[in-house]
């Protein structure tokens, strides 16, 4: 799923994992989006913040 604040997502519920990539070179203020944004909406989940490549080996292996 692609996110309108530059990064892509994956939720794998029988783990309680949640797969991020992000998606652009400048960081500045994401990590605090990305951590309010997965603790109000999946708060149960653990964050694995992944590459581009770890990211689209977890969406096919699941």
């Amino acid at each position: 799923m692609k996110s309108p604040t530059n990064w892509e997502f994956f939720k794998q519920d029988e783990n309680k994992i949640l797969w991020v990539h992000i998606c652009t070179k400048d960081l500045t203020g994401i990590a605090i989006s990305l951590n309010k944004w997965w603790k109000t909406r999946y708060p149960e989940y653990k964050m694995r913040v992944v590459s581009k490549k770890e990211f689209e080996q977890v969406k096919i292996d699941y």
